[in-house]
């Protein structure tokens, strides 16, 4: 199914975008406060999202639903972004302290709720079963990766058991599994079960994204020199040339699209967290996931249109 240029910005590049603008003003007016964003993120994290990812992998056929060629791809092109971007943070002589915090900002996304929010609106259910097998494997490869930066750069040491015992806990992760477990064994909710459990997903995606908008409003933007670099990294550089590569091998119209919202995500929120426990520069990653996100956001908007363009939509 070919993508149409204009029904694909004004049905979904645009929504999300005006909910993250909704979000921001809500946010500018004292409507939302810091603590509502925090426990709605907690609650779209760890109840909303993953159920919302439960259903689509209990509703949909499995069976050929992603590419074992184009999965490979996909993490493939995760872990070149990280060494490409480890290679830049060596090369442009950053002092040690800075270097895992530049290295996150330039590969570790907001795969589970930005891009997932994109393709979702984009093709539904189908989205929402591919975006997260897309989201579960991103989760797994950023955990692992970001874990070996940071501590490569802190005083830390690599602690193997806890980041598998955090990626097993991983909400997300879970909902996935257990939606295909349970695809494949064949159940069937009662259908008040599944009314209720729809309702509860369906806030997942615009509570999320109201939460970024509402985020952008309080953050800072000030970065270290070169760390711009990373951002050029996260959201331009990296989609744009694993897009193209990927058009040139022959990945279809939607799977290049699933593609360049994945890897044009703005650094994930999570990046945050990790940055602040190893002791590292956690204001410098806080502005990069604010700056990123409207980046990210503009680049999107604009660059869909083109690949649609490119693959005859």
């Amino acid at each position: 199914m070919l993508l149409e240029t204009k029904s694909v910005i004004l049905e979904v590049a645009a929504p999300v975008l005006l909910m993250i603008a909704v979000g921001a003003f809500l946010r500018r007016i004292r409507l939302l406060n810091d603590d509502f964003i925090l426990i709605s993120s907690r609650f779209v994290f760890k109840v909303a999202m993953p159920t919302l990812l439960f259903l689509g992998m209990l509703s949909n056929n499995l069976s050929g639903l992603i590419s074992l060629d184009f999965a490979l791809y996909f993490a493939s092109s995760i872990v070149l972004t990280f060494l490409f971007a480890w290679f830049l943070a060596v090369r442009l002589d950053l002092p040690s302290i800075q270097r895992g915090v530049f290295v996150q900002i330039a590969f570790r996304g907001n795969c589970g709720i930005f891009s997932l929010a994109l393709v979702v609106n984009m093709f539904g259910q189908e989205g929402v079963a591919i975006g997260g097998i897309m989201a579960g494997l991103s989760i797994l490869l950023f955990n692992v990766l970001a874990e070996v930066i940071l501590t490569r750069y802190s005083k830390g040491h690599l602690h193997l058991v806890p980041l598998l015992k955090s990626l097993v806990k991983n909400p997300l992760i879970l909902a996935i599994v257990l939606g295909t477990v349970a695809n494949l064994m064949g159940l069937k909710l009662p259908l008040f079960i599944l009314k209720t459990a729809h309702l509860v997903g369906n806030l997942s995606l615009p509570l999320a994204l109201i939460c970024i908008g509402g985020a952008l409003v309080t953050s800072g933007w000030a970065l270290p020199k070169r760390f711009p670099i990373a951002l050029a990294c996260k959201v331009i550089i990296s989609p744009a040339l694993f897009t193209l590569v990927a058009f040139l091998f022959g990945f279809s119209q939607k799977e290049l699209l699933f593609l360049f919202v994945f890897l044009a995500a703005p650094t994930a929120a999570s990046a945050y967290v990790t940055a602040v426990a190893k002791g590292d520069d956690g204001k410098s990653t806080a502005n990069a996931i604010a700056t990123s996100t409207v980046f990210s956001s503009v680049v999107i908007v604009v660059c869909i249109p083109m690949i649609i363009a490119m693959t005859g939509g």
